[in-house]
């Protein structure tokens, strides 16, 4: 039995021998040859970098940081010292894409103008207006037109009311536009100036190609006429009549009608004054009578005044008023 100790002994302790002496022959030799190998190659042979090869300190951060600093700023002073800028690096990138977006079938093709349903018709001058707009310099592609880009372009024309923008792939854009329908000609301190229906100047406009257009006279009586354009839209045989519209006082409205009768309107309730001269003209044909002057300023009365003369002399109103 002790015997059969003595050689188990002998045999646990033999295989760590052999490897110390296997280990100790290998320092003899020198190193392996994977540790020999450069940093780098051992990486990819293991598989991968792991927690140990990677070792990010504040430091490191900071040096990092720092460097990406100085690169930014190499790079603008390289832009400067070559005269040029941002703005003409970012540029030159635009219109580089453009051009690719162009070459791969996005070329503007067509850009279409129409009249809203139901509005103005837009005549060719105007369409050749808005599409001188929509398209920038140096652009090729329909990616480069942005949809509102191009409707606030367009709606920056003073004869414009509003638009509608939208592309149709690959090639086309079209654009719907509402003109400012033209409404009247305002005379202000000489100034002859034709206005939408709010009163604002459509400067495109030239009063001499309106002459049907009711004339409106007075230092702020563009804006402050709409109510009575309105009303006017309604009552025909008025509108008909009607030479010009004054402002007095800034407070209340004169018509002049083009027999050269002067109507008087009231401060409040114009629109109600005119449409009780339009129920007058329908049932006794009072504007067409020899008079030279109709008060309406008092609610619920009329003063008329008779023309002296008409025609050679003095006339009688026929039928009375």
């Amino acid at each position: 039995m002790a015997a059969v100790k003595a050689r188990r002994g002998r045999g646990q302790n033999h295989e760590p021998a052999r490897g110390k002496r296997r280990r100790a022959a290998q320092h003899s030799h020198g190193p392996s040859p994977y540790e020999s190998m450069p940093r780098l190659a051992r990486i990819k042979l293991s598989g991968g970098i792991s927690g140990d090869d990677v070792n990010v300190t504040p430091k490191s951060l900071v040096m990092g940081l720092a460097g990406a600093v100085l690169f930014i700023g190499a790079g603008i002073a390289g832009a400067a010292w070559l005269g040029s800028s941002l703005f003409d690096v970012r540029e030159a990138f635009a219109r580089g894409a453009d051009g690719v977006a162009a070459s791969a079938g996005f070329e503007i093709g067509d850009v279409e103008i129409a009249a809203i349903e139901g509005g103005l018709e837009i005549t060719p001058q105007r369409a050749s207006e808005v599409r001188a707009l929509i398209v920038p310099e140096g652009r090729q592609s329909v990616l480069s037109l942005d949809p509102q880009d191009v409707q606030a372009r367009v709606e920056s024309l003073d004869w414009v009311a509003s638009a509608r923008v939208r592309r149709l792939w690959p090639s086309t854009m079209v654009v719907e536009v509402e003109r400012r329908q033209e409404y009247a000609v305002w005379q202000e301190d000489g100034e002859v100036s034709v206005i939408d229906v709010n009163g604002e100047r459509l400067l495109a406009e030239r009063a001499a190609d309106h002459p049907d257009l009711p004339l409106v006279i007075g230092r702020g009586a563009g804006p402050a006429a709409e109510p009575l354009l309105l009303a006017l839209e309604g009552l025909p045989q008025v509108r008909e009549r009607l030479q010009s519209l004054t402002r007095v006082s800034d407070r209340r409205w004169n018509l002049e009608l083009m027999s050269g009768a002067i109507v008087a309107l009231p401060e409040q309730g114009a629109a109600d004054a005119l449409a009780r001269l339009e129920r007058l003209q329908s049932q006794h044909a009072l504007l067409d009578r020899p008079l030279s002057q109709i008060d309406l300023r008092v609610p619920h009365r009329m003063a008329i005044r008779v023309h002296p003369t008409l025609a050679g002399g003095p006339r009688l109103l026929l039928g009375g008023a």
